[in-house]
């Protein structure tokens, strides 16, 4: 446990030394991301919020296009695309991160619920770096699942920084 705080820490000194802001546009984790960045002191210099969305309606009140649900559903990539520029947009960040997923049972509401599916977004630079985890979650608790899928998103900002000092998941 202590490496993963100890990586995600680093990964956000490193925004702030940069001067590198970051933003988020959060479904299945609730927040825990926007969380786990402000939990390093001086966060503030580089997050300037993030958004929760956890209904359809909320995402498209945001800045989703509509389109894109109706198009490829609420849990894809092109989703989860969508709410990393948007929260970008939004923010005027120079990172965004948008992720939408199952937690634990299938979704009655979207039709494309897939029990632990996820994908996340890290937009950077103009590029949507897109990510999707497939992982076996009937076991496990809605929390541990929501920091499992937030310990993905930093490992591969870590990479795609350049900045991971190993893997998050170990």
């Amino acid at each position: 446990m202590e490496k993963k705080k100890m990586q995600v820490e680093d990964i956000i000194k490193y925004l702030i030394n940069t001067h590198t802001t970051i933003s988020t546009m959060e479904s299945c984790t609730s927040g825990l991301i926007a969380s786990m960045i402000t939990d390093t002191e001086g966060a503030s210099a580089i997050f300037p919020g993030g958004f929760v969305t956890y209904l359809n309606e909320t995402k498209i009140l945001i800045g989703v296009d509509e389109k894109i649900i109706e198009q490829y559903g609420v849990y894809s990539r092109q989703c989860a695309e969508a709410m990393a520029k948007t929260a970008q947009k939004k923010l005027h960040t120079d990172i965004a991160i948008g992720i939408t997923g199952t937690t634990g049972n299938i979704d009655p509401n979207n039709a494309d619920s897939v029990q632990g599916e996820v994908y996340f977004c890290v937009y950077m630079e103009g590029k949507a770096h897109i990510f999707e985890l497939r992982t076996e979650v009937a076991n496990m608790s809605r929390h541990a699942i929501k920091q499992m899928y937030a310990d993905a998103v930093f490992e591969k900002l870590g990479e795609i920084l350049g900045i991971s000092a190993g893997s998050l998941l170990d």
